[in-house]
């Protein structure tokens, strides 16, 4: 019993301890799209995969110039600047002890009330209840599954363990009390120090905070980012896109032509059957006969792995008009759905071939468009052809429109100082991408273990500096850009895109995503699509054809 406590207050500290590193640097200030008096608004800019996600209150924007004044204190100010210091902060009314000029980090104290101290220890002690029972510990005295209470938690896995997990618990009552400063932060703040020795649960509780400032930024030019100029290479337009177009469609609505007797069909053919099925006895008869979804008359079995049940396609590979077949295979196990029935029988089937089909390419002509659409013309399906190649090619120019211009906007941009908090996390997020990426193309979990070490990760960030700097300044630029200009997202804009995702959904048969992360993805994207549109009405763009290629 010993040792199994011992294993689990050893497993569940290097858990909390992770989980309040990560609460300390990245929890506090997140993405919220509104709270009762302060309102959120998120841009990114998004090249190819570079994502970035700004937060700034807007709570005093001002008319958008550069300079920033938060609550009557110059951001910037030496941080000896402090009447407060020495003052105690109560909950809704937290003490600003410092902002540094050369950092443009502001310290604070703030202070949750009481009741948010005791639902988050509560929270807490149930989150640590809930690995005990996962993990099948019991404690002499109690029942297996029994709720432990917080003196015996705290002498499993240490009480200054369970207290600090209420700093993760409480960060949205955190971030509401920095808010109420009124000062425009970015990026999301850190827990300097928890004073966990003084939390007591249900008494109002101090946790002194840093928090990065939303730094001046300047555009050079004449005109800022009013006066970009930019050259654009157009999508070419050409024959060999058109045919692989043309292709894609013939593919699709590929013809079937009857071989004659003697023809032996092969991988890509279809054989038209009649088809009985019957369950398989023990002794490996037939035995009762299956359902009629799984029998039937002039079935068109398509030649190819995975379009019937394993050993059905294969065994009528290199089969003839008039063979007749006995195939044994076993149905898939499918618990749920279409086929449960079946799920995992073994069963028999008499086959008789009555024709082999072969599938070949349909000719560009009348009769393929009428297949497509009853009425349509070839005249109409070119004209469908050349929309199609139209509209990609107009997304092809956007792209390149945005990527022109995002790089003339980098070349003016100035920003005093870039927030550490908003590279990290930026960091953080590129690099879980990269691992994710490394799991779906099939590296094993102790590769990816492998990769998770601080070391790595250092170095990682040390190679990805340059390019994070680039996609937090241009972030930061478009957030401002965004609120200069007065872009919004308005509220029927969002609901049409999740209604549009609701409606994605269901027609995929999976759940609706999380609402909120929707939102804030959502939200970016508009925002992003209506700052590059607002950058190019004022730019000068000028489209030229790419170069033609010579051959001698």
């Amino acid at each position: 019993m010993m040792m199994g406590m011992m294993k689990l207050s050893m497993w569940l500290l290097s858990i909390c301890s992770s989980m309040v590193a990560i609460t300390n640097s990245y929890r506090l200030l997140g993405y919220r799209s509104s709270s009762s008096s302060y309102h959120r608004r998120s841009s990114a800019y998004t090249s190819k995969d570079n994502n970035l996600l700004i937060h700034r209150s807007t709570s005093n924007s001002g008319d958008g110039d550069n300079g920033r004044s938060i609550v009557g204190v110059e951001v910037g100010v030496d941080s000896s600047t402090s009447s407060s210091s020495n003052k105690l902060p109560t909950p809704g009314s937290p003490v600003i002890k410092f902002i540094n000029k050369d950092t443009n980090i502001a310290s604070m104290s703030v202070a949750i009330a009481g009741d948010i101290t005791q639902k988050a220890y509560s929270e807490a002690c149930d989150l640590f209840n809930a690995e005990v029972r996962q993990r099948g510990y019991t404690v002499p005295g109690f029942r297996a599954g029994a709720k432990l209470p917080p003196l015996y938690l705290n002498q499993m896995f240490g009480e200054d363990n369970v207290k600090l997990m209420c700093g993760n618990l409480m960060s949205s009552a955190i971030q509401d009390e920095c808010e109420t400063t009124g000062m425009m932060f970015v990026g999301r703040g850190r827990i300097m120090d928890f004073h966990v020795k003084s939390f007591t649960p249900g008494q109002p509780h101090v946790i002194d905070v840093e928090c990065d400032l939303w730094p001046s930024i300047v555009y050079g030019g004449e005109r800022g980012y009013k006066g970009l100029r930019v050259t654009v290479v157009k999508d070419l337009m050409d024959s060999e896109k058109m045919e692989k177009i043309k292709l894609n469609i013939r593919e699709r609505y590929l013809v079937l032509e009857s071989q004659p007797k003697g023809y032996v069909s092969s991988l890509g053919d279809v054989a038209v059957v009649n088809m009985r099925g019957y369950e398989k006895t023990d002794k490996g008869e037939k035995g009762e006969p299956l359902p009629s979804v799984a029998s039937g008359d002039k079935v068109e079995v398509l030649l190819a792995p995975g379009k019937f049940m394993p050993g059905m396609v294969e065994s009528l590979v290199g089969s003839v008009m008039g063979d007749t077949r006995r195939i044994e295979v076993t149905f898939p196990v499918r618990p749920t759905g279409p086929g449960a029935a079946l799920s995992g029988k073994q069963a028999i089937f008499d086959i008789e071939v009555l024709e082999v089909k072969t599938r070949v390419l349909p000719e560009w002509n009348e009769q393929l468009a009428a297949s497509i659409r009853e009425g349509m013309t070839l005249d109409q399906l070119n004209d469908e052809v050349l929309k199609a190649m139209e509209g990609d090619t107009n997304s092809n120019i956007e792209i390149a429109r945005n990527d022109a211009l995002a790089s003339a906007l980098l070349n003016i941009t100035s920003i005093s100082k870039l927030p550490e908090s908003l590279i990290e996390e930026n960091t953080q997020s590129r690099f879980q991408a990269m691992l994710s990426d490394f799991k779906e193309q099939g590296s094993t979990d102790e590769e990816i273990q492998d990769m998770m070490t601080p070391e790595k990760y250092g170095k990682y960030k040390e190679l990805s500096r340059k390019n994070v700097e680039k996609i937090v300044m241009l972030g930061m630029a478009f957030r401002d850009i965004a609120e200069k200009e007065k872009v919004v997202v308005t509220d029927e804009e969002m609901q049409a895109q999740l209604d549009a995702l609701a409606v994605q959904s269901k027609q995929k048969g999976e759940p609706m995503p999380d609402i909120q992360r929707a939102r804030e993805e959502i939200e970016n994207v508009l925002l992003r699509k209506k700052v590059f549109n607002a950058i190019a009405s004022y730019a000068e763009i000028t489209y030229v054809d790419p170069p033609t290629t010579t051959t001698e």
